[in-house]
């Protein structure tokens, strides 16, 4: 890519605040920046007096005027974690029968880094016009946004995994409001229709004055644009991760450990449900008369936030290589908001929100642990050699990720040779686990059993060296891996 704009905003709280028709936002979206820099030039020094009010001079406002008339190229995104509150706030409003007044917290989005935005390279006129203003840029979003804004033109910085490039169609990345051509005049006339005379009346008869709402320039002259890296860090069982909220909070009992496989098989009764017939074979997880092998099936995983067990999402693992049809049948069936039932408690599926599965966790390095216990593929011992716990998990390592080995060229086949030979083959690629096996029953952990199959549990923490091309992909081990079982989480900082 030639010389771009950039415009940089760092944000010195590390945080951003922001919400789009009630839902959070991860990053601001350049009609956002659009319209900082804009309220930059009319509430700046460098605003025109006309009449009653303060709007940004001429150059200025063509400047401003030059981002609606070019879309931006690209984002360079840090890594976002979406903050969610399970709290609400209670105030206490004087009024002629003291009521309470309870209202969510306000989103955040906790950012690592600053956002860059590239639009195409601009004129001098342009250039300087928007690095005036950049010094006037207090907050992007809420009032609690603050930023430091800065704008140049030259080179992308060398960052391309956290490169998100406009794209068009449907798929994983970041759908953001881009302004069109008009936007400066939309939210000029809303901030004249707000700072204007206001109406003279009656006054409220509490001890409270109503709200007045102030009407904004909306989604007038704007769009929507997906922005999504142009190439894989490399190959991965999973393509995309798919996450669903619930329009209520699950029972305690369904968030404990012994329960996630089943609430999963229980959300995957719920999507076969709402799909009907011809249901796509990674869905089911059927080839014909046969179980579908490898990491073709899609992956159902709870994810319940730590210390709020009713704050909870499923994500769902959509397998690389799905053709679009049935990719877009899954998708059709989730827009539909299908019926959870969970043993008298019933909620709706919302509507997934598209992301990566390579990265999937923000806070990733190379070490990851368990959340759900594993069921190893492979149990008890060879005739010949050892083996111990940390082999079985590697081996699941390598169940886990077949796709991606037979595509590098390894055969898989039955037999203890393959698997001892599997776990070298691994461990020469810097694969690593660390096993304890788990008191309880295995049975709670895994989906299907003959009564024969002999079940251990273990609990692992796994480094997967050279077979993943970036930390934090999302990626289940055992024997219920697609279902609810093995997921494997973030080390943190306050994990034993």
């Amino acid at each position: 890519m030639a010389d771009s704009l950039l415009i940089r905003l760092e944000f010195p709280r590390c945080a951003y605040s922001g919400a789009d028709l009630g839902a959070a936002e991860a990053l601001p979206a350049p009609a956002r920046v659009q319209s900082a820099f804009l309220a930059a030039a009319a509430g700046g020094p460098f605003a025109d007096a006309k009449g009653q009010r303060l709007v940004a001079d001429e150059r200025h406002r063509q400047a401003v005027r030059w981002l609606e008339m070019h879309k931006p190229l690209a984002i360079i995104a840090p890594r976002v974690e979406i903050t969610t509150y399970a709290a609400r706030r209670y105030r206490l409003r004087a009024a002629p029968v003291p009521f309470l007044n309870d209202t969510p917290f306000e989103p955040l989005a906790a950012l690592d880094g600053p956002v860059i935005y590239v639009w195409p390279a601009a004129d001098r006129d342009v250039l300087e016009g928007l690095g005036e203003l950049a010094l006037e840029v207090t907050h992007v979003g809420r009032a609690e946004s603050i930023v430091i804004a800065d704008v140049s033109q030259g080179a992308l910085p060398d960052n391309r995994s956290r490169l998100l490039r406009r794209v068009e169609g449907r798929g994983p990345g970041e759908v953001l409001r881009v302004p069109t051509p008009g936007r400066v005049e939309a939210l000029e006339a809303a901030h004249a229709k707000a700072t204007g005379k206001g109406r003279y009346g009656p006054g409220s008869k509490g001890r409270q004055a109503s709200d007045e709402p102030v009407e904004s320039a909306g989604e007038l002259a704007t769009t929507l644009c997906r922005f999504t890296r142009d190439e894989a860090l490399g190959p991965w069982p999973f393509a995309e991760a798919w996450r669903l909220s619930l329009d209520g909070r699950l029972p305690q009992w369904a968030c404990r450990l012994d329960r996630r496989v089943a609430v999963a098989a229980a959300v995957h009764r719920a999507i076969v449900a709402a799909i009907g017939a011809d249901v796509p074979s990674f869905v089911s997880g059927r080839d014909g008369d046969g179980p579908l092998r490898g990491a073709g099936h899609l992956a159902i995983h709870p994810l319940i936030t730590r210390g709020q067990w009713g704050q909870s999402q499923i994500v769902l693992g959509v397998p690389d290589g799905v053709p679009e049809a049935d990719r877009g049948a899954l998708l059709e069936a989730l827009e539909r908001r299908p019926r959870l039932k969970l043993a008298g408690s019933t909620l709706r599926l919302g509507v997934p929100a598209i992301g990566y599965a390579l990265p999937f966790w923000a806070e990733a390095g190379e070490l990851m642990a368990t959340s759900v216990p594993i069921v190893l593929d492979a149990v008890g011992s060879p005739r010949r050699g050892r083996w111990t716990l940390d082999d079985a998990v590697i081996c699941s390592v390598g169940y886990a990720m077949r796709g991606v080995l037979e595509a590098e060229g390894i055969d898989f086949n039955g037999g203890w040779a393959f698997r001892q030979e599997l776990v070298l083959q691994l461990r020469a690629l810097g694969v690593r686990a660390n096993a304890r096996r788990v008191a309880s029953g295995a049975s709670a952990f895994v989906h299907r059993a003959s009564p024969r199959d002999l079940l251990v549990a273990v609990h692992a923490n796994v480094e997967l060296g050279e077979l993943a091309p970036a930390p934090g992909g999302l990626l289940a081990l055992g024997r219920a891996r697609h279902m609810g079982g093995g997921l494997l989480e973030p080390v943190r900082g306050d994990d034993s």
